[in-house]
Protein backbone atom coordinates (compact mmCIF):
# COMPACT_ATOMS: atom_id res chain seq x y z
CA UNK A 1 0.00 0.00 0.00
CA UNK A 2 1.08 3.55 -0.55
CA UNK A 3 2.60 5.18 2.50
CA UNK A 4 4.66 8.12 3.67
CA UNK A 5 7.83 7.58 5.69
CA UNK A 6 8.74 10.30 8.17
CA UNK A 7 12.42 10.20 9.06
CA UNK A 8 13.76 11.83 12.23
CA UNK A 9 17.22 13.14 11.39
CA UNK A 10 17.77 14.38 14.93
CA UNK A 11 19.05 11.36 16.87
CA UNK A 12 18.99 12.95 20.33
CA UNK A 13 16.85 11.27 23.01
CA UNK A 14 14.52 14.29 23.04
CA UNK A 15 13.82 13.97 19.31
CA UNK A 16 13.25 10.25 19.67
CA UNK A 17 10.75 10.86 22.48
CA UNK A 18 8.87 13.37 20.33
CA UNK A 19 8.65 10.85 17.48
CA UNK A 20 7.40 8.15 19.85
CA UNK A 21 4.83 10.60 21.22
CA UNK A 22 3.53 11.30 17.73
CA UNK A 23 3.32 7.58 16.98
CA UNK A 24 1.54 6.87 20.27
CA UNK A 25 -1.08 9.55 19.65
CA UNK A 26 -1.84 8.46 16.10
CA UNK A 27 -1.84 4.77 17.05
CA UNK A 28 -4.63 5.33 19.57
CA UNK A 29 -6.88 7.66 17.54
CA UNK A 30 -8.80 6.28 14.60
CA UNK A 31 -10.20 9.09 12.51
CA UNK A 32 -10.21 9.99 8.84
CA UNK A 33 -9.13 13.47 9.92
CA UNK A 34 -5.80 12.18 11.26
CA UNK A 35 -3.20 10.14 9.37
CA UNK A 36 -2.86 6.48 10.31
CA UNK A 37 0.45 5.11 11.58
CA UNK A 38 1.31 1.70 10.18
CA UNK A 39 4.65 1.09 11.83
CA UNK A 40 7.50 2.69 13.77
CA UNK A 41 11.09 1.48 13.83
CA UNK A 42 14.71 2.47 14.28
CA UNK A 43 17.52 1.93 11.77
CA UNK A 44 21.06 3.29 11.51
CA UNK A 45 20.59 5.54 14.53
CA UNK A 46 17.46 7.21 13.14
CA UNK A 47 13.77 6.87 13.90
CA UNK A 48 11.10 6.26 11.27
CA UNK A 49 7.31 6.48 11.18
CA UNK A 50 5.48 4.65 8.40
CA UNK A 51 2.28 6.62 7.93
CA UNK A 52 -0.73 6.86 5.69
CA UNK A 53 -0.04 8.83 2.53
CA UNK A 54 -2.45 11.78 2.53
CA UNK A 55 -3.04 12.94 -1.02
CA UNK A 56 -4.08 16.54 -1.49
CA UNK A 57 -2.86 20.05 -0.78
CA UNK A 58 -2.37 21.95 2.44
CA UNK A 59 -4.84 24.72 3.16
CA UNK A 60 -2.00 27.20 2.69
CA UNK A 61 -1.45 25.85 -0.82
CA UNK A 62 -5.18 25.89 -1.53
CA UNK A 63 -5.34 29.54 -0.52
CA UNK A 64 -2.42 30.50 -2.74
CA UNK A 65 -3.87 28.64 -5.72
CA UNK A 66 -7.33 30.21 -5.55
CA UNK A 67 -5.94 33.67 -4.77
CA UNK A 68 -8.88 34.77 -2.63
CA UNK A 69 -10.22 34.12 0.89
CA UNK A 70 -12.11 30.93 1.58
CA UNK A 71 -15.82 31.18 2.29
CA UNK A 72 -17.07 31.02 5.86
CA UNK A 73 -19.10 27.85 5.30
CA UNK A 74 -16.34 25.84 3.66
CA UNK A 75 -13.84 26.75 6.39
CA UNK A 76 -16.32 25.63 9.05
CA UNK A 77 -17.03 22.42 7.14
CA UNK A 78 -13.32 21.66 6.89
CA UNK A 79 -12.26 22.45 10.45
CA UNK A 80 -15.21 21.47 12.65
CA UNK A 81 -14.42 17.70 12.32
CA UNK A 82 -10.79 18.37 13.24
CA UNK A 83 -11.97 20.36 16.26
CA UNK A 84 -14.01 17.37 17.43
CA UNK A 85 -10.94 15.13 17.15
CA UNK A 86 -8.85 17.63 19.07
CA UNK A 87 -11.55 17.86 21.72
CA UNK A 88 -11.24 14.11 22.22
CA UNK A 89 -7.45 14.42 22.58
CA UNK A 90 -7.82 17.32 25.01
CA UNK A 91 -10.28 15.30 27.10
CA UNK A 92 -7.76 12.56 27.83
CA UNK A 93 -5.89 12.30 31.08
CA UNK A 94 -3.29 13.60 30.56
CA UNK A 95 -4.53 15.81 27.72
CA UNK A 96 -2.79 15.65 24.34
CA UNK A 97 -1.99 19.06 22.81
CA UNK A 98 -0.97 19.45 19.17
CA UNK A 99 0.79 22.86 19.56
CA UNK A 100 1.39 23.42 15.85
CA UNK A 101 -2.01 23.98 14.23
CA UNK A 102 -1.69 26.13 11.11
CA UNK A 103 -2.82 26.03 7.44
CA UNK A 104 0.42 24.31 6.42
CA UNK A 105 -0.35 21.35 8.72
CA UNK A 106 -3.90 20.72 7.45
CA UNK A 107 -4.22 18.78 4.20
CA UNK A 108 -7.38 18.95 2.10
CA UNK A 109 -7.95 15.70 0.21
CA UNK A 110 -9.68 15.53 -3.20
CA UNK A 111 -12.97 14.57 -1.50
CA UNK A 112 -12.79 17.78 0.64
CA UNK A 113 -11.76 15.98 3.84
CA UNK A 114 -9.43 18.00 6.06
CA UNK A 115 -6.64 16.00 7.73
CA UNK A 116 -4.50 17.39 10.56
CA UNK A 117 -0.87 16.25 10.23
CA UNK A 118 2.50 16.74 11.93
CA UNK A 119 2.11 15.82 15.58
CA UNK A 120 5.85 16.26 16.09
CA UNK A 121 5.37 18.97 18.74
CA UNK A 122 2.68 17.08 20.66
CA UNK A 123 2.94 17.23 24.44
CA UNK A 124 0.96 15.82 27.35
CA UNK A 125 -0.77 18.34 29.60
CA UNK A 126 -1.51 17.67 33.25
CA UNK A 127 -3.12 20.66 35.03
CA UNK A 128 -2.02 19.27 38.39
CA UNK A 129 1.67 19.32 37.55
CA UNK A 130 4.28 21.64 36.13
CA UNK A 131 3.35 22.04 32.48
CA UNK A 132 6.49 23.80 31.36
CA UNK A 133 8.39 22.13 28.55
CA UNK A 134 11.85 22.61 27.10
CA UNK A 135 10.53 22.48 23.51
CA UNK A 136 9.35 25.99 22.67
CA UNK A 137 8.72 25.82 18.96
CA UNK A 138 6.35 28.54 17.76
CA UNK A 139 4.73 29.54 14.47
CA UNK A 140 4.49 33.30 14.18
CA UNK A 141 0.87 34.50 14.08
CA UNK A 142 -0.57 31.10 15.03
CA UNK A 143 1.05 30.37 18.40
CA UNK A 144 -0.44 31.94 21.55
CA UNK A 145 1.65 34.01 23.92
CA UNK A 146 2.00 31.21 26.49
CA UNK A 147 3.69 28.98 23.90
CA UNK A 148 6.59 31.44 23.65
CA UNK A 149 7.50 30.61 27.25
CA UNK A 150 6.86 26.88 26.89
CA UNK A 151 3.75 26.76 29.06
CA UNK A 152 0.77 25.50 27.06
CA UNK A 153 -2.70 24.04 27.65
CA UNK A 154 -5.66 22.95 25.50
CA UNK A 155 -6.54 26.66 25.16
CA UNK A 156 -3.31 27.01 23.15
CA UNK A 157 -4.75 24.79 20.40
CA UNK A 158 -7.96 26.84 20.48
CA UNK A 159 -5.97 30.02 19.79
CA UNK A 160 -4.03 28.36 16.95
CA UNK A 161 -7.22 26.99 15.36
CA UNK A 162 -8.88 30.41 15.52
CA UNK A 163 -5.78 32.07 14.04
CA UNK A 164 -5.85 29.50 11.22
CA UNK A 165 -9.47 30.35 10.49
CA UNK A 166 -8.66 34.08 10.61
CA UNK A 167 -5.98 33.66 7.93
CA UNK A 168 -8.13 31.44 5.69
CA UNK A 169 -11.00 33.95 5.82
CA UNK A 170 -9.04 37.20 5.46
CA UNK A 171 -5.76 36.36 3.68
CA UNK A 172 -3.98 38.19 6.51
CA UNK A 173 -1.70 36.59 9.07
CA UNK A 174 -2.66 37.67 12.61
CA UNK A 175 -0.07 39.70 14.55
CA UNK A 176 2.22 37.65 16.75
CA UNK A 177 0.68 37.00 20.15
CA UNK A 178 3.71 38.46 21.94
CA UNK A 179 3.20 41.76 20.13
CA UNK A 180 -0.53 41.67 20.86
CA UNK A 181 0.21 41.39 24.57
CA UNK A 182 1.88 44.81 24.39
CA UNK A 183 -0.35 46.46 21.81
CA UNK A 184 -3.26 44.62 20.26
CA UNK A 185 -3.46 45.57 16.58
CA UNK A 186 -5.59 42.63 15.50
CA UNK A 187 -7.90 43.88 12.72
CA UNK A 188 -11.51 42.77 12.99
CA UNK A 189 -12.11 40.01 10.41
CA UNK A 190 -15.16 41.74 8.87
CA UNK A 191 -13.07 44.80 8.04
CA UNK A 192 -10.92 42.54 5.86
CA UNK A 193 -13.76 40.38 4.55
CA UNK A 194 -17.22 42.01 4.79
CA UNK A 195 -18.87 38.72 3.75
CA UNK A 196 -18.25 37.20 7.19
CA UNK A 197 -21.06 36.99 9.73
CA UNK A 198 -21.01 39.01 12.97
CA UNK A 199 -21.24 35.78 14.97
CA UNK A 200 -18.08 34.36 13.37
CA UNK A 201 -16.20 37.57 14.11
CA UNK A 202 -17.30 37.49 17.75
CA UNK A 203 -16.30 33.83 18.11
CA UNK A 204 -12.87 34.38 16.56
CA UNK A 205 -12.17 37.38 18.79
CA UNK A 206 -12.96 35.33 21.87
CA UNK A 207 -10.98 32.27 20.74
CA UNK A 208 -7.98 34.51 19.96
CA UNK A 209 -7.94 36.32 23.30
CA UNK A 210 -4.40 36.99 24.44
CA UNK A 211 -5.32 35.78 27.94
CA UNK A 212 -5.92 32.02 27.81
CA UNK A 213 -8.58 32.27 30.55
CA UNK A 214 -10.71 34.45 28.28
CA UNK A 215 -10.88 31.86 25.50
CA UNK A 216 -13.37 29.03 25.18
CA UNK A 217 -12.99 26.35 27.81
CA UNK A 218 -12.87 23.51 25.29
CA UNK A 219 -12.56 22.88 21.58
CA UNK A 220 -16.10 21.49 21.59
CA UNK A 221 -17.39 24.74 23.08
CA UNK A 222 -15.54 26.63 20.35
CA UNK A 223 -17.14 24.42 17.65
CA UNK A 224 -20.65 24.88 19.09
CA UNK A 225 -20.25 28.66 19.12
CA UNK A 226 -19.30 28.55 15.42
CA UNK A 227 -22.24 26.37 14.43
CA UNK A 228 -24.90 27.85 16.70
CA UNK A 229 -25.01 31.68 16.92
CA UNK A 230 -27.31 31.50 19.97
CA UNK A 231 -24.84 29.35 21.92
CA UNK A 232 -23.56 31.31 24.96
CA UNK A 233 -21.70 29.17 27.50
CA UNK A 234 -20.79 32.29 29.49
CA UNK A 235 -20.48 36.00 28.92
CA UNK A 236 -18.05 37.03 26.20
CA UNK A 237 -15.98 40.00 27.25
CA UNK A 238 -15.94 42.93 24.91
CA UNK A 239 -13.01 42.61 22.51
CA UNK A 240 -11.24 45.94 22.28
CA UNK A 241 -7.98 47.68 22.82
CA UNK A 242 -7.01 48.16 26.42
CA UNK A 243 -5.76 51.76 26.32
CA UNK A 244 -6.93 55.14 25.20
CA UNK A 245 -5.27 56.29 22.03
CA UNK A 246 -4.75 52.70 20.94
CA UNK A 247 -5.82 51.19 17.66
CA UNK A 248 -9.50 51.74 16.84
CA UNK A 249 -10.51 48.09 16.63
CA UNK A 250 -14.18 47.41 15.95
CA UNK A 251 -15.77 45.25 18.64
CA UNK A 252 -19.12 43.68 19.37
CA UNK A 253 -21.31 43.81 22.42
CA UNK A 254 -24.76 42.50 23.22
CA UNK A 255 -27.37 45.28 23.23
CA UNK A 256 -30.35 45.00 25.53
CA UNK A 257 -33.37 47.26 26.12
CA UNK A 258 -32.47 47.17 29.79
CA UNK A 259 -29.10 48.64 30.68
CA UNK A 260 -27.19 45.94 32.54
CA UNK A 261 -25.09 46.65 35.56
CA UNK A 262 -21.33 46.42 35.23
CA UNK A 263 -18.90 45.16 37.76
CA UNK A 264 -15.28 46.10 38.24
CA UNK A 265 -12.75 43.38 37.68
CA UNK A 266 -9.21 44.58 38.07
CA UNK A 267 -10.36 48.02 36.92
CA UNK A 268 -11.54 46.44 33.63
CA UNK A 269 -15.16 47.08 32.62
CA UNK A 270 -16.87 43.93 31.30
CA UNK A 271 -20.51 43.85 30.06
CA UNK A 272 -22.87 41.57 31.95
CA UNK A 273 -25.22 38.92 30.55
CA UNK A 274 -28.57 40.05 29.20
CA UNK A 275 -31.67 38.38 27.89
CA UNK A 276 -31.02 39.54 24.34
CA UNK A 277 -30.01 36.71 21.97
CA UNK A 278 -26.36 36.85 20.95
CA UNK A 279 -27.43 37.26 17.31
CA UNK A 280 -28.25 40.94 17.94
CA UNK A 281 -24.76 42.31 17.77
CA UNK A 282 -23.56 45.58 16.44
CA UNK A 283 -20.27 47.43 16.40
CA UNK A 284 -19.61 49.35 19.57
CA UNK A 285 -17.00 51.82 20.64
CA UNK A 286 -13.78 50.25 21.99
CA UNK A 287 -13.93 49.24 25.64
CA UNK A 288 -11.11 48.23 27.97
CA UNK A 289 -9.70 44.80 27.25
CA UNK A 290 -10.54 41.84 29.45
CA UNK A 291 -6.90 40.88 29.76
CA UNK A 292 -4.17 42.89 31.52
CA UNK A 293 -2.47 45.31 29.18
CA UNK A 294 1.28 45.62 29.44
CA UNK A 295 2.93 49.05 29.08
CA UNK A 296 3.47 50.25 25.55
CA UNK A 297 7.00 50.99 24.51
CA UNK A 298 7.46 54.60 23.26
CA UNK A 299 9.07 53.22 20.11
CA UNK A 300 5.93 51.37 19.00
CA UNK A 301 4.07 53.22 16.29
CA UNK A 302 0.36 53.94 16.28
CA UNK A 303 -1.93 51.40 14.69
CA UNK A 304 -2.39 51.49 10.94
CA UNK A 305 -5.71 51.68 9.16
CA UNK A 306 -7.09 48.42 7.89
CA UNK A 307 -6.07 47.63 4.36
CA UNK A 308 -8.51 46.15 1.85
CA UNK A 309 -8.11 42.60 0.68
CA UNK A 310 -5.37 42.60 -1.97
CA UNK A 311 -6.36 41.94 -5.56
CA UNK A 312 -4.57 38.85 -6.81
CA UNK A 313 -3.52 38.83 -10.45
CA UNK A 314 -1.75 36.33 -12.64
CA UNK A 315 2.04 36.31 -12.30
CA UNK A 316 4.07 37.88 -15.13
CA UNK A 317 4.81 35.34 -17.86
CA UNK A 318 8.52 34.47 -18.26
CA UNK A 319 8.03 34.32 -22.05
CA UNK A 320 6.40 37.75 -22.30
CA UNK A 321 8.91 39.39 -19.97
CA UNK A 322 11.85 37.74 -21.71
CA UNK A 323 10.64 38.65 -25.21
CA UNK A 324 9.82 42.22 -24.21
CA UNK A 325 13.13 43.07 -22.61
CA UNK A 326 15.07 41.00 -25.15
CA UNK A 327 13.47 43.09 -27.90
CA UNK A 328 14.33 46.36 -26.13
CA UNK A 329 17.88 45.20 -25.41
CA UNK A 330 18.49 44.00 -28.97
CA UNK A 331 17.30 47.29 -30.49
CA UNK A 332 19.27 49.44 -28.06
CA UNK A 333 22.48 47.40 -28.46
CA UNK A 334 22.19 47.52 -32.25
CA UNK A 335 21.75 51.31 -32.28
CA UNK A 336 24.75 51.71 -29.97
CA UNK A 337 26.91 49.68 -32.32
CA UNK A 338 25.65 51.46 -35.45
CA UNK A 339 25.61 55.05 -34.20
CA UNK A 340 28.53 55.24 -31.76
CA UNK A 341 31.94 55.17 -33.46
CA UNK A 342 34.24 54.24 -30.56
CA UNK A 343 35.30 50.81 -29.33
CA UNK A 344 34.31 51.67 -25.76
CA UNK A 345 30.65 51.56 -26.80
CA UNK A 346 31.07 47.91 -27.71
CA UNK A 347 31.53 47.24 -23.98
CA UNK A 348 28.66 49.61 -23.16
CA UNK A 349 26.39 47.48 -25.34
CA UNK A 350 27.51 44.32 -23.52
CA UNK A 351 26.92 45.82 -20.05
CA UNK A 352 23.56 47.18 -21.18
CA UNK A 353 22.60 43.67 -22.27
CA UNK A 354 23.49 42.18 -18.87
CA UNK A 355 21.40 44.82 -17.09
CA UNK A 356 18.36 44.13 -19.27
CA UNK A 357 18.69 40.38 -18.69
CA UNK A 358 18.73 40.98 -14.92
CA UNK A 359 15.71 43.26 -15.29
CA UNK A 360 13.78 40.54 -17.13
CA UNK A 361 14.46 38.04 -14.35
CA UNK A 362 13.63 40.56 -11.62
CA UNK A 363 10.30 41.61 -13.12
CA UNK A 364 9.33 37.97 -13.67
CA UNK A 365 9.68 37.02 -9.98
CA UNK A 366 9.06 40.23 -8.04
CA UNK A 367 5.34 39.42 -7.68
CA UNK A 368 5.84 35.80 -6.64
CA UNK A 369 6.56 32.41 -8.14
CA UNK A 370 9.65 30.24 -8.23
CA UNK A 371 13.10 31.65 -8.97
CA UNK A 372 13.44 29.10 -11.78
CA UNK A 373 10.94 31.15 -13.80
CA UNK A 374 13.73 33.69 -14.27
CA UNK A 375 15.75 31.05 -16.16
CA UNK A 376 13.07 30.89 -18.86
CA UNK A 377 12.86 34.67 -18.95
CA UNK A 378 16.64 34.79 -19.51
CA UNK A 379 16.45 32.16 -22.25
CA UNK A 380 13.82 34.08 -24.22
CA UNK A 381 15.49 37.43 -23.54
CA UNK A 382 18.83 36.11 -24.84
CA UNK A 383 17.28 34.49 -27.89
CA UNK A 384 15.11 37.45 -28.90
CA UNK A 385 17.84 40.03 -28.24
CA UNK A 386 20.34 38.09 -30.39
CA UNK A 387 17.92 37.76 -33.31
CA UNK A 388 16.80 41.40 -33.13
CA UNK A 389 20.38 42.65 -32.72
CA UNK A 390 21.67 40.92 -35.85
CA UNK A 391 18.63 41.85 -37.92
CA UNK A 392 18.92 45.54 -37.01
CA UNK A 393 22.72 45.52 -37.43
CA UNK A 394 22.38 43.86 -40.87
CA UNK A 395 19.77 46.39 -41.99
CA UNK A 396 21.76 49.30 -40.59
CA UNK A 397 24.97 48.01 -42.14
CA UNK A 398 23.27 47.72 -45.52
CA UNK A 399 21.99 51.31 -45.24
CA UNK A 400 25.46 52.61 -44.34
CA UNK A 401 27.04 50.66 -47.22
CA UNK A 402 24.51 52.03 -49.71
CA UNK A 403 25.15 55.58 -48.48
CA UNK A 404 28.90 55.08 -48.91
CA UNK A 405 28.42 53.73 -52.45
CA UNK A 406 26.28 56.75 -53.31
CA UNK A 407 29.03 59.07 -52.07
CA UNK A 408 31.67 57.19 -54.11
CA UNK A 409 29.50 57.35 -57.24
CA UNK A 410 28.87 61.08 -56.83
CA UNK A 411 32.60 61.71 -56.30
CA UNK A 412 33.53 59.64 -59.39
CA UNK A 413 31.04 61.50 -61.57
CA UNK A 414 32.49 64.82 -60.49
CA UNK A 415 35.95 63.57 -61.50
CA UNK A 416 34.63 62.32 -64.85
CA UNK A 417 35.45 58.67 -64.20
CA UNK A 418 33.29 55.56 -64.50
CA UNK A 419 33.46 53.58 -61.19
CA UNK A 420 33.31 49.79 -61.06
CA UNK A 421 30.28 48.54 -59.09
CA UNK A 422 32.11 45.57 -57.55
CA UNK A 423 35.03 47.72 -56.49
CA UNK A 424 32.73 50.32 -54.93
CA UNK A 425 30.81 47.65 -52.96
CA UNK A 426 33.97 46.08 -51.59
CA UNK A 427 35.42 49.47 -50.69
CA UNK A 428 32.15 50.54 -49.00
CA UNK A 429 31.98 47.35 -46.92
CA UNK A 430 35.59 47.83 -45.79
CA UNK A 431 35.08 51.49 -44.86
CA UNK A 432 31.78 50.96 -42.99
CA UNK A 433 33.04 47.85 -41.19
CA UNK A 434 36.08 49.76 -39.93
CA UNK A 435 33.87 52.40 -38.33
CA UNK A 436 31.76 49.98 -36.25
CA UNK A 437 32.88 49.68 -32.60
CA UNK A 438 33.34 45.89 -32.69
CA UNK A 439 36.07 44.37 -30.55
CA UNK A 440 38.82 42.60 -32.56
CA UNK A 441 38.26 39.44 -30.54
CA UNK A 442 34.70 39.09 -31.89
CA UNK A 443 34.59 35.78 -33.80
CA UNK A 444 34.05 35.70 -37.52
CA UNK A 445 31.17 33.73 -39.06
CA UNK A 446 31.68 29.99 -38.73
CA UNK A 447 32.11 27.47 -35.93
CA UNK A 448 33.46 30.10 -33.53
CA UNK A 449 30.30 32.15 -34.03
CA UNK A 450 28.16 29.25 -32.81
CA UNK A 451 30.23 28.99 -29.63
CA UNK A 452 29.99 32.76 -29.21
CA UNK A 453 26.18 32.71 -29.51
CA UNK A 454 25.80 29.81 -27.06
CA UNK A 455 28.03 31.60 -24.57
CA UNK A 456 25.93 34.75 -24.92
CA UNK A 457 22.75 32.78 -24.29
CA UNK A 458 24.21 31.23 -21.15
CA UNK A 459 25.23 34.70 -19.92
CA UNK A 460 21.67 35.91 -20.53
CA UNK A 461 20.26 33.02 -18.48
CA UNK A 462 22.80 33.55 -15.70
CA UNK A 463 22.19 37.27 -15.30
CA UNK A 464 18.42 36.77 -15.53
CA UNK A 465 18.68 34.20 -12.72
CA UNK A 466 20.53 36.75 -10.59
CA UNK A 467 17.73 39.21 -11.23
CA UNK A 468 15.21 36.50 -10.34
CA UNK A 469 16.90 35.93 -6.99
CA UNK A 470 16.63 39.64 -6.22
CA UNK A 471 12.97 39.63 -7.33
CA UNK A 472 12.08 36.66 -5.12
CA UNK A 473 13.85 38.23 -2.14
CA UNK A 474 11.96 41.48 -2.66
CA UNK A 475 8.64 39.62 -2.90
CA UNK A 476 9.24 37.76 0.36
CA UNK A 477 10.26 40.96 2.13
CA UNK A 478 7.13 42.74 0.95
CA UNK A 479 4.88 39.85 1.99
CA UNK A 480 6.41 39.72 5.47
CA UNK A 481 6.02 43.49 5.79
CA UNK A 482 2.32 43.19 4.90
CA UNK A 483 1.83 40.39 7.40
CA UNK A 484 1.46 37.52 4.90
CA UNK A 485 3.34 34.21 5.36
Amino acid sequence: RHCAIKETYDVTPTARRRALMEAAVLFTVKSKHLPKVYDAFEADGRFYLVMQLIEGKTLHQVLRLQGKPCSEQEVINWLIPIMHVLNELHSRNPAVIHRDIKPGNIILTPDQTAVLVDFGLTKLYDPNSDTQTMVRAVSGGYSPVEQYVGKTSPQSDIYAMAATMYFLLTLKLPPEAVNRSYRDELIAPRLLNPMLSPNLERVLHKAMSVDADQRYRSMDEFAQALQNPSYTPYVDPTIANGRSGASNVYTQRAISPIQSQSQSIDRQSVPQPTSTPPSSYRYAQPQPAAYPALPVSPGISQSKAARPIPEYRALPSPISQGCLWGLVQGLLAAFIVLIMKKEVYFYVAIIEGFLFFMLAGFLTTRKGGKTSRAVWAGFWAGTVSTVIFWIVVAVGFAVLVSQNIALQTASAQQNGTSPDAGTELQHAITVVGATLPVHPATPQPGANMVVFLIGGLLCAIGFSLIGGIFGTSRFRTNMQRRGHP
